[in-house]
């Protein structure tokens, strides 16, 4: 990754896309990941519609825990993709 320069919209636009796929193949919905993540809608929807630029490494953590996801690989797929 050193070395590479990244487009961040784009980063920020495919994470927002991995995260609700993510959550649609796990058949929940933002309000059911919010109640078992512990934080708001608002933030779960800001996140998959790519307002939220910047969530928390907690609320990544988070979010990871509920649905069964790494974070590891979550950045791999992201950043592999140019």
């Amino acid at each position: 990754m050193k070395g590479r320069k990244y487009d961040l919209e784009s980063v920020f636009q495919m994470l927002a896309d991995r995260i609700r796929q993510i959550r649609k193949q796990r058949h929940l919905t933002e309000t059911e990941v919010a109640k078992r993540s512990g934080h708001p809608v608002s933030t779960i929807h800001g996140i998959e519609n790519g307002d939220n630029k910047n969530p928390g490494f907690r609320t990544m953590y988070d979010l990871s825990r509920v649905l069964n996801f790494s974070l590891d690989k979550l950045a791999e797929e992201l950043y592999s993709k140019k």
